[in-house]
C-alpha cells in the first residue's frame, strides 16, 4: 500500500505589499516591452529543433501590406484567424528537412514576410502512472487553499481556459462547472475527447474547477468556469498552429485565465505572437508548465517573457526529478501523485507532472481574479509570485522561482474592488481597492498621514498603503479617505 507522505509550510498573514508592489511595477515594464522574436535563424541546424517539425508544413507570416510569395504559388496555404499568417502545406515529394531549410531560408530573405518557421509538434507534459483511487488531495492543503476558501471559492464570471487535449464535461466532478469550448484538431465546436485514454485535459480541468459540495469525488482550486479548447490529439500532441489559434480563440472568448499544460523545447514566434496578444491586448493570464526532461531549460511556451511558469515539488516539498528548472521559473506547485478526473464514466485518476503542478496555479489565478476581476496580468502575477512561500535557496532561485504559491496569502494580498470612503472631487479622483490606492486628475500632488506626516509627492499615485486615513492634497482640493 501507498504511504502519501505530505508537508505543511509555515504560513501566516504577514504580506509584504512593498515587494508585491515591486514586482508588479517590474512585470508591466516587461509587459510594456513585449516583442516577438524570430527564433528560426537561432535554431535552424538544431537537429533537436527539427525533430519537433510536424513534417508537412510551414508557417508564414506577411508584412503589413505584403503578398505571399510566387514561389509559394503552387503550394495550398490557408490564411490563420485573426492573424496576418498563413499555414503552407510541403508537397509529399518536397517534405525533406534539406528543401524545408532551403525554402524557409529564401522566404525569410523576402521583403513582403515577416518570418518563416517549421510548423511545430507541442505535447502534453504529464508524467503519467499507475491509477491509485482515493482522496489524497494533498495538494489543496500545502497550497492553503482550503483556508483561502474562506474568502472566496471562486466566481463562474471569471473563465478559465484550458488548452489541452478535450474535456468530459459531462464527468460528475466538471459538468457543473462547464461553459463551452473549441476543437481545433477535428475543426468542430465539440471538444469532448474522442477515446477514453485521451484523458490529459479532463485531468487538467478538474484541478483547477473541480465541483465543489457535490457529495463525489475531487474537489479544484477554484469555483470558475471552464472553457475547452482542443489543440492536442488523442495521442497527446499538436501543433504550434493548433495551440496558437487556441490562445486566440481564448482570448477573445471573454477568458481571464489560459492554462497551457503542454511544451516544447522548441520556440515558435506564432506562439509567442499569439501569447502576447492574450496578455497585452486581452489581458490574459497565461500560465505554462516548465516541462519533465528535468533539465536546467523552460519548455516553451513557458519560458515566454509574458506567461507565468510553473515547476513540480513532490510530496516531500522537494524539487520533482523530473520537473524542468532555470532562471525564468516562476513558481511551484505541487505535481506529483495528484488526484483528479478522466473520462469516461465519472472516473479519477493519479497523474505527474508539471503539467499537474499548473492547474493549481491557474485556479490560483481564478480566485484572485474572482475577488477583483479588475486586477491587471502584471497585478496577478506580482500577487502569486510575491506571496509564494520561499523555497529552496534564499529568495528567488532556479529550482523553485519565487517558491511555492499559497492560496491564502495571495488572497489576503489581493486588493478588494469595493471602494472605500473613496471621494471624486472636481479635478482630482481617489480610488481605493482595500489597501491598493489610485490617485489622479491633477498635476501634482500631496498625500498627508492623519498625523501630519507627508507620505507621498508627485504627479499620480499608485500603490498600497498600511490601513488608516489619509488626506490628498492637489490644486485647490483637499480629499479626506479611509485605507482599511
Amino acid at each position: 500500500m501507498m504511504v502519501l507522505v505530505s508537508f505543511l509550510p509555515i504560513v501566516d498573514d504577514r504580506i509584504d505589499f512593498d515587494r508585491i508592489e515591486g514586482l508588479k511595477i517590474y512585470y508591466d515594464s516587461v509587459y510594456a516591452s513585449l516583442r516577438v522574436k524570430n527564433y528560426y535563424p537561432m535554431f535552424a541546424d538544431s537537429a533537436e529543433y527539427w525533430e519537433n517539425w510536424d513534417g508537412r508544413s510551414i508557417i508564414v507570416r506577411l508584412r503589413k501590406g505584403g503578398s505571399l510569395p510566387s514561389l509559394l504559388s503552387s503550394f495550398n496555404s490557408k490564411s490563420f484567424e485573426k492573424s496576418p499568417s498563413y499555414l503552407v502545406e510541403i508537397p509529399e515529394d518536397m517534405r525533406s528537412v534539406e528543401f524545408v531549410k532551403s525554402l524557409i531560408y529564401a522566404l525569410n530573405n523576402d521583403p513582403n514576410v515577416e518570418f518563416a518557421e517549421p510548423n511545430l509538434i507541442y505535447r502534453i507534459t504529464y508524467w503519467p502512472n499507475d491509477p491509485y483511487m482515493g482522496q489524497y488531495l494533498w495538494g489543496i492543503w500545502v497550497i492553503y487553499a482550503d483556508k483561502g476558501w474562506d474568502i472566496t471559492k471562486g466566481s463562474s464570471s471569471v473563465k478559465v481556459c484550458v488548452i489541452d487535449q478535450g474535456v468530459d464535461y459531462n464527468h460528475e466532478d466538471i459538468y457543473a462547472n462547464y461553459g463551452f469550448g473549441k476543437d481545433f484538431v477535428d475543426n468542430d465546436n465539440d471538444p469532448y475527447p474522442v477515446r477514453a485514454e485521451e484523458l490529459h485535459g479532463t485531468h487538467v480541468a478538474g484541478t483547477i474547477a473541480g465541483v465543489m459540495d457535490n457529495g463525489v469525488g475531487v474537489v479544484g482550486v477554484a469555483q470558475n468556469l471552464i472553457l475547452s479548447c482542443r489543440a492536442l490529439n488523442d495521442s497527446g500532441s499538436g501543433t504550434s498552429y493548433d495551440v496558437a489559434r487556441c490562445i486566440r480563440w481564448c482570448a477573445d472568448t471573454g477568458a481571464k485565465v489560459i492554462n497551457m499544460s503542454l511544451g516544447s523545447s522548441a520556440p515558435s514566434t506564432e506562439l509567442e505572437s499569439a501569447v502576447n496578444y492574450a496578455v497585452d491586448t486581452a489581458k490574459v493570464v497565461v500560465i505554462a508548465a516548465s516541462g519533465n526532461d528535468g533539465s536546467s531549460s523552460l519548455n516553451y511556451p513557458a519560458a515566454y517573457p509574458a506567461v507565468i511558469s510553473v515547476g513540480a515539488i513532490d510530496t516531500s516539498g522537494q524539487r520533482a526529478y523530473f520537473s524542468n528548472y532555470g532562471s525564468n521559473l516562476d513558481v511551484v506547485a505541487p505535481g506529483v501523485y495528484i488526484l483528479s478526473t478522466v473520462p469516461y464514466t465519472d472516473r479519477y485518476m493519479f497523474l505527474q507532472g508539471t503539467s499537474m503542478a499548473t492547474p493549481h496555479v491557474s485556479g490560483l489565478a481564478g480566485l484572485i481574479l474572482s475577488k477583483n476581476p479588475n486586477l491587471s496580468p502584471a497585478e496577478v502575477r506580482a500577487i502569486i509570485t510575491g506571496t509564494a512561500i520561499d523555497m529552496g535557496e534564499m529568495g528567488k532561485d532556479w529550482f523553485y522561482g519565487y517558491g511555492l504559491i499559497n492560496v491564502y496569502r495571495a488572497l489576503l494580498a489581493t486588493p478588494s474592488p469595493v471602494l472605500s470612503n473613496a471621494p471624486r472631487g472636481d479635478i482630482m479622483n481617489v480610488r481605493v481597492f482595500g489597501r491598493k490606492v489610485l490617485i489622479d486628475g491633477v498635476e501634482s500632488l500631496e498625500i498627508y498621514s492623519s498625523d501630519g506626516r507627508l507620505v507621498f509627492s508627485g504627479k499620480k499615485f499608485e500603490g498600497f498603503l498600511p490601513a488608516g486615513i489619509y488626506f490628498a492634497k492637489g490644486g485647490r482640493e483637499i480629499l479626506k479617505f479611509t485605507v482599511r
